[in-house]
């Protein structure tokens, strides 16, 4: 499926095995290889590899879905150059269609070729704002990186991070479920309070205020719970969020 999108039943199968490992509380290993199974058969790609940033210092490998990519993946980390090790750097995917015209990272370059890869496309596992590993999408022939195979396989790595950082202890699990739905609870209560207040100031409906408030907190770039606070609070006027540009607007949005 080099030049295509995946097909609707394959990534539903694979979603599903990914996602019942996460509620399932499987450990990290399992997930990554569920992840990294996945993106070989959804991507068409040869081979596939995981790398992390170490708390300690370094990036190491983590997972690689033969001794082929792992030695690929681990000689990165070795030489300290190549695509994965860039695009942990700039928490950005990096993408090389032809290894043969690649000129950034002579060691690395040369022993992929050496094995047999001739492409390869790396994107960012990314937490909290930066990149705490790399996901490697490996290929015997050269091959572009289109836009729908992209957000395909980033869906994959963001799931793979979710792995990582969930939390192990099912009973703390079940606790932080509790106080993250009732912070939701919360957040839509305050919402609505906003999206009242918004549309009983300007005029309008309640579904036209709430497409107002989302937009306006889209168009600010901030986190819509911090908008709201910012309106209940009288910091940002319903005057302010009027003038939103209309092509921001998600009327068919529901927080």
């Amino acid at each position: 499926m080099l030049s295509g999108v995946p097909e609707q039943d394959g990534f539903g199968e694979v979603l599903s095995d990914i996602t019942g490992g996460l509620v399932a509380g499987r450990d990290s290993s399992t997930l990554l290889r569920l992840v990294t199974d996945g993106c070989a058969e959804l991507l068409g790609v040869a081979a596939t590899g995981v790398m992390l940033v170490d708390p300690r210092g370094g990036v190491e490998v983590v997972s690689a879905s033969d001794e082929r990519a792992r030695f690929v993946e681990v000689l990165q980390s070795q030489v300290e150059q190549g695509p994965c090790l860039d695009c942990i750097r700039e928490a950005d995917v990096v993408s090389v269609e032809d290894l043969e015209r690649e000129q950034r990272w002579p060691e690395f370059v040369s022993a992929a070729l050496e094995v047999g890869y001739r492409a390869v496309h790396a994107l960012p596992l990314r937490l909290g704002g930066r990149a705490v590993g790399g996901l490697n999408l490996l290929h015997t022939a050269a091959v572009p990186f289109p836009a729908e195979q992209r957000r395909w396989a980033q869906a994959l790595a963001d799931l793979a991070v979710l792995g990582l950082s969930q939390e192990p202890d099912v009973n703390r699990r079940a606790e932080r479920l509790a106080e993250q739905t009732m912070t939701a609870l919360n957040d839509r209560v305050a919402l609505g309070q906003v999206v009242g207040l918004v549309a009983g100031s300007l005029d309008i409906s309640p579904e036209r205020g709430r497409a107002l408030v989302e937009a306006h907190a889209s168009h600010r770039d901030v986190p819509l719970r911090e908008f709201a606070r910012s309106v209940a609070e009288g910091e940002v006027s319903s005057a302010e969020i009027e003038s939103v540009p209309r092509a921001r607007e998600r009327p068919g949005h529901r927080s």
